[in-house]
């Protein structure tokens, strides 16, 4: 492909490069990337500046790795289109989009803070259950049909690069993918990631502390997550909300008058799917939710009365975009548990609970304790977590706080320090409270808590849920909660 047609593919890109010189025209492309690692053969190299590093520094080695074109704001050369303009990284993103042209022909987003893991599964589930061609992008990598689990992507990204977030979303179209459902943080729409992309649905969750070493304020934060709603979406885009969230309705006052197709769900009396009565009965939650006037039953069988607002999301969202009421409300009985999201680990000889949760907010914490206490345990709940290093200080005393308040016994550990000393962010967490067990050494303290454990006890181990790494220091280790659990069960019951 010549680069005259990849930028007429899109109105934004000819506005864009409307000056450049006519022998940038002719050239061949055969791929974008920001990182010169990736740069091969007749490839744009975006040279990126940002706060930790500087993409110019690294123009010499994608030159050497076969670039073709380098888009720059400082540099000069034969090579180099010079971009001065405010929509920079709007153009990485639109560039990525046109190149990766072809698309699965429904694609929504999830945003908020807990909750879009398990929503943008719970859309592909529901998508196989009616018989769609489905996948589900995200913080646990790609999940389509063909794969029985999800397949990593060469990043940690919730949402992925641009460039291979479209790579990706061109394979899903070439295995004949419609439907997909990927998760879209709050980075990733601030740094406009997504731009290009034609969403026909958008899901908001909830909102609440977290990220705030990025965004400094709860209000820069809600405004990013917004920005998926104003920015991202044409008329007639599907939308749905949980009304029952303070966030939710304030983002909806301020998008009701836009021209889109909502259908918000919770308690709240302007839902379009209204939640009428939730009843727990052992281990299922029997719900009775109202749509379009009409009474409906179903049953969930999740660990979690949270897990009911993502189900229902998931609902909404797939009612928006058209799919049969009764057909997804009888889905909801078998949707199943997300690797890492309140994932309860099984050992035939143990008669104590032990479950795995990703909660890393305040917010999803005394979520995951909350619901645990609701399965009337007759034991002690004991609660093991740390925070992560060079990130957010302020929410580690918050869920300290969270867990010293509803746990029997709350045992601070590492999560992945990275280059912060683990021992000062343990102290953080514990803020001087001595109802604490500090424990060093995060499977050192998953052992230790499993040897507490009686009959009917359940253990929370949080924090990193489906995580299979570590990070200390600057080394990244092989390290996965759930087999460390099950590690020492047997080692314990042989």
């Amino acid at each position: 492909m010549k680069f005259w047609e990849l930028i007429n593919r899109s109105d934004f890109l000819k506005d864009k490069f409307k000056n450049i010189e006519d022998h940038f025209k002719d050239i061949e492309i055969n791929g974008i990337s920001n990182n010169s690692k990736n740069i091969k053969k007749k490839f744009i190299f975006f040279a990126f500046t940002g706060n930790k590093t500087n993409g110019n520094l690294y123009i010499n080695e994608a030159r050497r790795n076969g670039a073709s074109i380098v888009i720059s704001k400082e540099e000069k050369g034969k090579d180099v289109i010079e971009l001065t303009n405010r929509d920079y990284f709007k153009i990485y993103s639109h560039l990525c989009s046109s190149f990766y042209n072809k698309k699965p022909k429904n694609i929504i987003a999830v945003t908020g803070t807990n909750g879009k893991t398990s929503v943008t599964d719970f859309c592909r589930q529901i998508w196989n259950f009616y018989g769609l061609k489905s996948a589900s992008i995200g913080t646990l990598g790609i999940r389509n049909p063909s794969e029985q689990h999800y397949h990593k992507t060469r990043n940690n990204l919730t949402t992925l690069d641009s460039s291979e977030l479209n790579k990706q979303l061109s394979k899903l179209y070439d295995k004949q993918i419609s439907y997909v459902a990927l998760e879209a943080s709050s980075h990733g729409i601030d740094q406009n990631r997504l731009d290009g992309i034609n969403f026909n649905g958008a899901v908001f969750t909830n909102l609440s502390h977290d990220h705030l070493d990025y965004h400094k304020n709860m209000a820069n934060y809600f405004g990013a997550k917004m920005k998926l709603f104003t920015d991202y979406l044409k008329d007639g885009t599907c939308v749905s909300i949980n009304l029952d969230d303070q966030y939710g309705m304030e983002l909806y006052n301020k998008i009701k008058t836009k021209n889109f197709k909502f259908v918000n769900f919770g308690f709240n009396e302007k839902c379009e799917l209204k939640l009428i009565q939730i009843k727990k009965i052992e281990k299922i939650w029997q719900l009775e939710i109202l749509y379009k006037n009409k009474l409906y039953k179903t049953d969930i069988g999740l660990v979690g009365h949270f897990q009911i607002y993502n189900a229902l999301a998931a609902a909404s969202i797939c009612l928006g975009l058209g799919l049969k009421q009764d057909s997804i409300f009888k889905s909801l009985s078998y949707l199943q548990t997300v690797p890492g999201r309140m994932q309860i680990v099984n050992h035939p000889l143990c008669k104590a609970t032990i479950i795995v949760d990703y909660a890393h907010t305040p917010n999803a914490l005394e979520n995951a304790i909350l619901a645990v206490k609701k399965m009337n345990v007759s034991g002690k709940i004991y609660t093991l977590f740390g925070c992560g290093g060079e990130r957010d200080h302020e929410k580690r005393s918050k869920m300290g706080e969270v867990a010293f308040k509803n746990s029997d016994f709350t045992i601070i550990t590492d999560d992945n320090p990275r280059t912060e000393d683990p021992s000062l962010i343990r102290k953080s967490i514990i803020n001087n409270n001595p109802i604490a067990i500090e424990i060093p050494g995060r499977d050192v303290a998953i052992k230790k808590a499993i040897s507490f454990l009686k009959d009917d006890d359940v253990l929370i181990i949080a924090g990193k849920g489906h995580e299979q790494t570590q990070t200390i220091g600057i080394e990244t280790l092989p390290f996965d909660d759930v087999a460390v659990v099950k590690n020492t069960l047997d080692r314990l019951n042989p």
